[in-house]
Formats: structure tokens, C-alpha cells, sequence
């Protein structure tokens, strides 16, 4: 188990020692900054506060960091945080198969199967990272912009989701909505990691990877597949919103969940499949 760990942070040292690992982060600080100013100038308060009056609660107590941070998160995570994670992931494998590394790695005693099961896990983890950071920089910049206090306004038409929650529930339910966030995020680095253990450049791997995530989300939003979109990932990546209803569906959440954990389970069974059937040596 010791050496297990010491070769999973082996993994991540060499994950983030690369420089395209940490666009993510300077791309989600430079997006988040824009669309408050965006919120700010374009008329996106005045819409705030008529949503929040027309209520009958107060624009004061609930224009706040955790309402900026929802509402900044919601806007940004999906698709850069696709376009990160594809990136990081479609790279990880593929990569060190084009330039020779992953025969060096090989020359020692270790199964492909263990290897893939490294990068995969330190995939995962960086997926989880990111998300999480994308969440809490926003909450952040709420916090420097509005200052701490107030409550939390979630507005989420998708579910009929027009909520109100103290500070405090609505932190809480902020912590959970990020955690449920970053979970589902972390299906995009499986379908990239996929992609990556075949015999493709890392680029395709990363495009092909990207590309189907905004298939299945240009599916989903068109209804085209309506009564069939729980074969769609994007449907149960979108379940975290549920959080933030009055009483939170957990039944709803563990079935999503379970869906995503068995397609991530199953993309790493088949990606180590494809890699295993692959000849390294030529």
C-alpha cells in the first residue's frame, strides 16, 4: 500500500509539473472576474434583484458572495472545466506513449494494469482539484466583492429551482453542491483518459474526448432524446443542482451517481482493455 501511494504522488508530481496542467486555473480566475463585471455592467443585477423581489424577499440579503458564487460556478464550470479536464486527461496516457516515455516506464516491474490505474486515479484527483477550486475562487470573489454575510439564491430553470437559504444553509449547502460538482466533472477525465490509452495523438485523444461531451450536451439541451436522456452523461452530471432544491432528492442523486460512477469505472476497464491489446515495443 506504501509503495502504492509513493507512486500515485509520483504521478501527480509529474502531473503538475507540467505547465498546461495550471491553464485551468488561470483560465477559471480570468472567466470568473469577467462575467462579474459582465453581471455588473450588463444589467445582470437589475435581473437579479427583480428575480429575488418578485418573491418577496430582499435583493440586499441575498445579492451576496454565496448567490455570486452559484451563479458564476453554474455558468462556468461545464464546458471550461470540459475543456481542462479533456485536455489534462486526453494528454496523460497518450503523451508519454508518443515521445517514448511509457516504454522506459515499463522497463520495470510493474503491470500495465497498475500503471493505468495510477494515471487514471491521478486524473480523478486533479478533476476533483480543479472543480473545487473553480467553486471556491468564485465563492471568493463574491466574498471580496460583496463582503461575507447573507444568503444563498438559487435559480435553477432546468429543475424548477427557485430557492432561499440562510448563510449558513446556504453554506452548507454550497460545500455539498461543489463536492457533487466536482464528482460529476470527473466522468469528462474518464472519457479523455479513454480516448488517451488508444493509439491516437493526444490532441485527437483531447478533441475526441471534448467533442463528445458537447455532443451529449447539444443532445440534451435540443430534446431530441427527451424521453431517453438518462443515456445521456450530461443529464446526470447536471443532477448536483438538485442539491439546492427545498428538500434535497437523494434518491434522485445516488441513482445519478451510481450511473456515473459505473460509466467511469467502465471507460477505465475499456481504456485499459484497448491499451492492453497495444505493442509498445515498435
Amino acid at each position: 500500500m506504501q509503495t502504492l501511494l509513493f507512486q500515485l504522488q509520483g504521478e501527480l508530481w509529474k502531473l503538475f509539473a507540467r505547465k498546461r496542467t495550471y491553464m485551468g486555473f488561470v483560465a477559471f480566475t480570468l472567466l470568473q472576474v469577467a462575467l462579474y463585471f459582465v453581471i455588473h455592467l450588463m444589467g445582470g443585477e437589475q435581473k437579479l434583484r427583480q428575480s429575488i423581489t418578485m418573491h418577496g424577499q430582499m435583493f440586499e440579503n441575498y445579492f451576496s458572495a454565496l448567490t455570486l458564487g452559484h451563479i458564476i460556478t453554474g455558468l462556468s464550470v461545464f464546458l471550461l472545466g470540459a475543456l481542462y479536464l479533456s485536455l489534462v486527461s486526453g494528454d496523460i496516457v497518450a503523451k508519454e506513449s508518443e515521445d517514448g516515455h511509457m516504454r522506459l516506464l515499463l522497463v520495470r516491474p510493474i503491470s500495465r494494469l497498475r500503471l493505468l490505474a495510477l494515471k487514471f486515479a491521478a486524473c480523478t484527483a486533479y478533476a476533483f482539484v480543479l472543480i473545487q477550486f473553480a467553486a471556491y475562487s468564485a465563492l471568493l470573489l463574491g466574498a471580496i466583492i460583496r463582503g461575507w454575510g447573507g444568503g444563498l439564491f438559487a435559480f435553477a430553470p432546468e429543475f424548477g429551482i427557485t430557492s432561499f437559504f440562510d448563510s449558513s444553509e446556504g453554506l452548507h449547502r454550497y460545500v455539498i453542491g461543489a463536492a457533487f460538482l466536482a464528482l460529476g466533472m470527473t466522468t469528462v477525465s474518464s472519457i479523455g483518459f479513454f480516448f488517451s490509452c488508444m493509439k491516437i495523438k493526444p490532441a485527437a485523444a483531447t478533441i475526441a474526448a471534448l467533442s463528445y461531451v458537447l455532443i451529449d450536451l447539444i443532445l440534451r439541451q435540443s430534446n431530441f432524446m427527451e424521453h431517453y436522456d438518462q443515456f445521456l452523461v450530461t443529464r446526470h452530471m447536471a443532477a448536483w443542482g438538485r442539491v439546492f432544491m427545498d428538500d434535497i432528492p437523494w434518491a434522485v442523486l445516488v441513482r445519478s451517481y451510481t450511473v456515473l460512477i459505473a460509466v467511469n469505472l467502465s471507460l477505465f476497464v475499456l481504456g485499459a482493455a484497448v491499451f492492453e491489446s497495444r505493442d509498445l515495443k515498435s
